[in-house]
C-alpha cells in the first residue's frame, strides 16, 4: 500500500499578516526610539557649535554683538539646546519607566517626584519651543527693518535684550497652565493631563497655546518675510544718487540738503572724486550677496514653519476630538513623524545659525586708505553703510 505524505497545514493568512504587522510595528517603534535619542544629541552639538562662533563675535566686538541679530540668535540657540535636552530627558524617562518592573503600588512620595519631573520637563519643552518661535519672529522683524528702514535699524534695535526679556516673560507666563494640568499617571506610564482636569479647561489651554505660540507669530512671519522677498526681487529699483545718499548720511540733523557747509565741502569733494563705476560694481556685488543670504534665511524659515505644522495640526485634532475614530497604527505613525519633525526643527535652527552667521561676524573692510581726518570720515561712511 502506497504511503501518503501529508504536508503540514499552512498558517492562516490572517495569522501571517498579524505577525508581519507586529514585526513591522515593533521595528518602527524601535526606529523612532533611536531617533528620539539621536536627534536631540545632534541638535545640541550643532547649537554648541553656533554658541562657540557667537562667543568669538562677542569677543571681537561686544557692541556689534548686541546691536545686530547675533544676540537673538544666541538666545534662540540656548533655548533650542534646553528644549532638546528636555526632550531627551523625556525619552529616557519613558524608556526607563517602560523597562522597569513595578511590584505593587507606587508610594505617594515616588508619584510626587515623578509628577514634579513631568510638570517641569513638559513646561520647559513648551516654554522653550514657544520662545524659539518668537525669536524667529524677532529675526523677521529685524530683516524687515533692515531692508525698509536701514537707518532706524541702527537705532531701534540698539537694546534687543529688552525685547528678548519681554518675550521670555510673556512666553513663560503663557505656559504656566501646564504646571497645573500635567502629572504622571502610573496606569499610562507617561506624563499626561490629570484625570480630574476639566475637559473644557484643557481644550482652552491647548487651543490658546497653539494660537499664541504658533499661529499668530507664524502669520506675522509669513507676512513680513513675503514683503521682504518681494522687495529683494522687485525689478527696476530706483537707486539714490551717490551725492544725495552720502550727503544725507553726513549732513547734520535738521540742515537742508541743498546747503553745503564748508566743513562738508572737503568730504563731498572726496566722495564725488570716487569713480562711480567702482561704487556701482561694489553695490551690485553686495546686493547679490545680500539677496542670496536673505533667500537662504527665508527658505530655512519656511522649512522651520513646515516642521512645526504637523505637530500642531495633530495636537489641535486630538484636543477637539479626544477619542478620534482612526486606526491605532496610523495614529502612532503620524504622531511619530510629527514629533520628529517638531524636535528636528531645532536641528534646522542650528543649521540656519551656522550657515548665516557670517552676517554678523563679517568685519567691515577698508575700501579706501585714510590719509587725513576728512578721508578717514569718508572711509568710515563707506564701510558702515547699510545697503
Amino acid at each position: 500500500m502506497e504511503e501518503v505524505i501529508i504536508d503540514p497545514a499552512p498558517l492562516p493568512q490572517t495569522t501571517m499578516d498579524r505577525n508581519l504587522a507586529w514585526f513591522l510595528s515593533s521595528l518602527w517603534h524601535y526606529f523612532f526610539r533611536c531617533l528620539y535619542l539621536v536627534v536631540p544629541v545632534a541638535g545640541v552639538f550643532l547649537n554648541l557649535y553656533v554658541l562657540v562662533k557667537l562667543r568669538k563675535i562677542a569677543r571681537i566686538s561686544v557692541y556689534r554683538f548686541e546691536t545686530s541679530s547675533a544676540l537673538p540668535l544666541c538666545a534662540m540657540s540656548i533655548c533650542d539646546s534646553v528644549c532638546l535636552i528636555s526632550q531627551f530627558s523625556q525619552a529616557v524617562f519613558h524608556m526607563t519607566v517602560n523597562w522597569r518592573e513595578h511590584s505593587g503600588e507606587h508610594s505617594e512620595s515616588a508619584l510626587m517626584k515623578l509628577s514634579i519631573f513631568c510638570k517641569i520637563d513638559i513646561y520647559m519643552i513648551h516654554f522653550t519651543s514657544a520662545y524659539s518661535v518668537y525669536c524667529w519672529l524677532m529675526l523677521s522683524i529685524l530683516r524687515y527693518t533692515a531692508v525698509f528702514h536701514p537707518f532706524k535699524y541702527r537705532t531701534i534695535w540698539r537694546q534687543p535684550r529688552n525685547a528678548l526679556l519681554i518675550i521670555a516673560t510673556v512666553t513663560s507666563t503663557l505656559e504656566i497652565w501646564i504646571l497645573f494640568l500635567v502629572s504622571y499617571l502610573p496606569e499610562e506610564k507617561s506624563c499626561i493631563e490629570s484625570p480630574g482636569t476639566n475637559q473644557f479647561t484643557a481644550q482652552t489651554g491647548h487651543m490658546m497655546d497653539i494660537l499664541l505660540a504658533y499661529v499668530v507669530p507664524s502669520f506675522i512671519r509669513i507676512l513680513l518675510d513675503g514683503i521682504v522677498l518681494r522687495h529683494c526681487y522687485k525689478p527696476n529699483l530706483v537707486e539714490v544718487p551717490v551725492f544725495q545718499r552720502r550727503y544725507g548720511i553726513s549732513a547734520p540733523c535738521g540742515q537742508p540738503a541743498t546747503v553745503i557747509t564748508n566743513d562738508h565741502k572737503a568730504t563731498m569733494s572726496i566722495i564725488l572724486a570716487i569713480p562711480r563705476e567702482s561704487i556701482t560694481y561694489k553695490r551690485e556685488q553686495y546686493s547679490k550677496k545680500k539677496n542670496a543670504m536673505i533667500m537662504r534665511s527665508l527658505i530655512i524659515s519656511a522649512l522651520n514653519l513646515g516642521c512645526n505644522l504637523p505637530s500642531h495640526i495633530l495636537r489641535a485634532f486630538w484636543t477637539l476630538e479626544p477619542s478620534p475614530q482612526m486606526n491605532e497604527n496610523l495614529m502612532s505613525f503620524l504622531e511619530g513623524i510629527s514629533q520628529l519633525l517638531y524636535f528636528g526643527q531645532f536641528t534646522c535652527n542650528a543649521f540656519y545659525l551656522s550657515t548665516t552667521i557670517y552676517e554678523t561676524s563679517t568685519v567691515p573692510t577698508k575700501t579706501f586708505s585714510t590719509v587725513n581726518a576728512s578721508k578717514g570720515n569718508v572711509s568710515r561712511l563707506l564701510d558702515n553703510e547699510d545697503l
